[in-house]
Formats: C-alpha cells, structure tokens, sequence
C-alpha cells in the first residue's frame, strides 16, 4: 500500500490535500511554507511544477507560478524539495504539472525522477488517459474530472487512474468562491458509483464553509489551493505562518462531517 492509498485508508478522513506551486514566493521560503503545512495538519502535498503558460489556474495561483519562476525554481528544485520532505515527514506527495516537461524529459524518466526523491501521485493537467504510456510505475497517475466530464468518461478515467479522483467542483478556473454548487453531491455519488477511487473535490475550497459543502457532498478530500497561494502573496513577511493559518481553518471545516463514508472505502 503507498502512502495515498494508506492516508484514505487510515479513516481519518475527509482529508486535506494543500496545494502550494513549489518554489513559491521563494525556494528557501517554500521550504519553510511546506513545512508549516504538514505541522499544521495538511494530510497530503500537492506540489505544483512552476509554468509560464497556465491553463486551469485562476489569477492568484498565476502570480505564485510567477513569483516561483523569477525565483529561479525549475523542475531540479522540484525534486529537490520533495527529497527533502522526505528527510522529516511521510506525507503523501502528489506532483502537478503540464505535460511539456514530461515530454522533454520522457515519461518514463520523469515517473522514475519523482518515484526516487519520494513522490507518490502525479497529476499532468492536459495529459488525458489516452496519452500516457507508461501507467504501471509506483507512482499512482491521478485525473481531472470537470463538471461536463460525461459517466462513460468517468469510467475510463477511472479505470486508468490510481490514488484518487480529483473532481473540479464549478467550471472555470481556480480561484475561491462563497459556496459550491447545488449538484457537487449528485457528481460525487456517480463518480463513487463508477469508481472505487476516493473522491477529492479542488477548485473553490477556500473557507472552512465551502470545505464543509464538499465533505458533506460526500468528497473524500478537499484540495485547496488559492487559498494558500493568496496567503504567500498577502504575508510575504511570514508566508509560513499565514499558510498555517489556512490549513488549520479549512481542517476546523471539515471535522464536524469526518464519517465512514469520508474515509475512502
């Protein structure tokens, strides 16, 4: 069992999963920004490969990609990190990026990369199932369901991915919102229907309500990234300290509906 399977399997659930671009506002500063979320109670790490040209991410994760970039974190500084969280914590690491550096380095190479500085998960946002040609590795390959994502093509995604399914809760880009919507529960119940996947909702998880709307939709995990991303940029004197704050928050969210059903099972 790797550390993702382990995490939803634990019963501890509903997880957080905090997503943070690597490398942001600083490499040294990440650093201290991972670290905060794992103390703070961050049941799982979705790093996030820094890109110049975004697709999916809304403004306030943009400027994070931005800010990593200019610091001068590339792909080697992403691996060095991880190998680092592994030097103190067990945390379930999933790596999110573009296919344009799996391409360049090699699909296989870059699974192999990641397997060896301790990565567990990894999410390529614009590289569907169809195009991946190496799915049996250690490193489970995780997929995006969007609002209009047919069941036909739940299932396949389904079949194809391994530690979880990440459900986009509204169509549109990242970025926080008052409340999700109306029919997030319906989309869960039919994602579990056609899947034993575990459930994780992303994209509009920014408060300890809309964290509590999801887990009670029945998600398995909440993925929250803007939320993180705008603390950095808002307390740049203490970016650790405000991303803390966060963490802590959202996981007050969501214990009042941590249930069975939430572990994964």
């Amino acid at each position: 069992m790797n550390r993702i399977d382990a995490a939803f399997g634990a019963g501890n659930g509903p997880l957080l999963v905090a997503c943070t671009v690597a490398g942001d506002p600083s490499p040294d500063e990440s650093r201290a920004v991972i670290r905060a979320l794992i103390d703070a109670g961050a049941d799982m790490l979705e790093l996030i490969v820094p890109a110049t040209n975004t697709v999916a991410d809304g403004p306030v994760i943009c400027r994070a990609h931005e800010r990593a970039i200019a610091a001068g974190c590339g792909l080697n500084t992403v691996f060095s990190l991880i190998q680092e969280i592994r030097t103190y914590s067990e945390i379930p690491i999933v790596l999110m990026t573009y296919a344009n550096p799996v391409v360049v380095m090699g699909e296989e190479r870059f699974c192999a990369e990641l397997a060896h500085a301790g990565g567990d998960g990894l999410l390529v946002v614009d590289m569907p199932p169809e195009e991946v040609s190496v799915p049996d590795t250690e490193i489970d390959r995780i997929f995006i369901i969007a609002p209009s994502t047919p069941v036909s093509r739940i299932e396949k995604i389904a079949a194809s991915g391994g530690g979880f399914l990440y459900l986009v809760s509204a169509p549109g880009v990242t970025g926080r919102r008052a409340h999700l919507p109306g029919d997030l529960g319906r989309r869960i119940d039919i994602a579990k229907e056609v899947s034993r996947l575990p459930v994780a909702v992303g994209f509009g998880i920014g408060s300890p309500d809309t964290a509590y709307e999801a887990v009670a939709a029945g998600a398995d995990a909440v993925i929250v990234g803007s939320a993180i991303s705008w603390a950095i940029e808002d307390q740049r004197g203490d970016p650790a300290k405000a991303v803390a704050a966060v963490v802590k928050s959202i996981k007050a969210g969501i214990g009042p509906v941590r249930t069975p059903r939430s572990s994964g099972q």
